[in-house]
């Protein structure tokens, strides 16, 4: 478990006080210096409080960098991945927090990709789990696309693939999707990224969301972005099964899987049956208080989209 150093600071010895007051100043080559050569009493110290500031530096850095050249900035990010071989030597926890936000979110967010992939590669998860609760509406993939870091975005894609797709397929819920936070910034990029890694998922809340905020038009220029060979990207194509609400896409699932039972007479030809489907628009079947109207139950749901295969 991760401490904010913040709330330890009474309980820090005179030694990891002045480590945080240099860090607050951006002086990490030194603070980097004070962890190599740090006591086994000073590491066990903050081993026991689970903090090892690397969450601290990292906004440090941002807030230092965010108004300076590209090459300061990758100086900072230099000491920072410095930082993090140094904290990693100490064998104290990496993915600390800073003000609710954990080392990974955080440079994610802020966009230094390199200890990102530090991070990653020492095992530090995507998400963290909150005190006293489950994994929260917080994770890297929502803070990379939230702040428009497409690099970071596609560090942690191709990283963790299969750990972001976990994380975005859970995120409906009580939380709106990754996918609603591109619309809302209407961010090509991101959703091409997470379009290609196969992340890109929309939930019947969100599809609530867009409507209620009137949010259709910013939708309408993303997909047609994404798509600019078809002329209506706000009605249902295969190209575009993904964007449509999961009731949906369970619902056409669903009804191919029926109009190919083998004990079925072909009564339509497949094309004129897409034809058909193309006249859904988006929460055609998902009801708007979230009732499965016209869903089939979860047996009888294909696992595999036979429309896209």
């Amino acid at each position: 478990d991760t401490k904010d150093p913040q709330s330890l600071w009474l309980s820090l010895s005179q030694t990891w006080q002045q480590h945080y007051l240099d860090i607050n100043h951006c002086r990490i080559s030194k603070a980097t210096r004070r962890l190599a050569n740090a006591s086994e009493a000073e590491r066990n110290e903050l081993q026991s409080m689970g903090v090892s500031f690397v969450a601290f530096a990292i906004t440090a850095a941002a807030s230092m960098s965010s108004s300076g050249t590209r090459v300061r900035r990758k100086a900072k990010e230099r000491e920072l991945m410095e930082y993090v071989r140094a904290a990693d030597r100490c064998d104290i926890p990496l993915n600390d927090d800073y003000r609710g936000e954990s080392a990974v979110e955080l440079a994610a967010y802020h966009g230094f990709s390199s200890v990102l992939a530090m991070l990653l590669d020492t095992g530090c998860p995507l998400q963290k789990k909150k005190h006293g609760s489950g994994a929260s509406e917080k994770n890297a993939v929502f803070h990379a696309v939230r702040n428009g870091q497409h690099e970071a975005l596609e560090t942690i894609l191709s990283k963790r693939n299969n750990e972001a797709k976990k994380i975005i397929m859970d995120e409906p819920g009580g939380y709106l999707s990754t996918f609603v936070e591109t619309i809302r910034k209407g961010d090509a990029t991101s959703a091409r990224l997470l379009l290609s890694y196969g992340c890109a998922y929309m939930s019947d809340r969100d599809a609530r969301h867009i409507s209620i905020k009137k949010l259709d038009k910013k939708l309408e220029k993303l997909l047609q972005g994404l798509y600019p060979n078809i002329p209506n990207v706000m009605h249902w194509r295969k190209e575009l099964h993904w964007s449509f609400p999961r009731t949906d896409r369970d619902t056409i699932r669903w009804l191919w899987r029926v109009l190919h039972r083998s004990d079925n007479p072909e009564i339509l030809p497949d094309d004129t049956w897409l034809r058909i489907f193309s006249f859904f628009h988006r929460g055609w079947f998902a009801c708007r208080r979230y009732d499965c109207i016209g869903r089939p139950s979860a047996c009888d749901v294909l696992q595999r989209n036979i429309i896209e295969s």
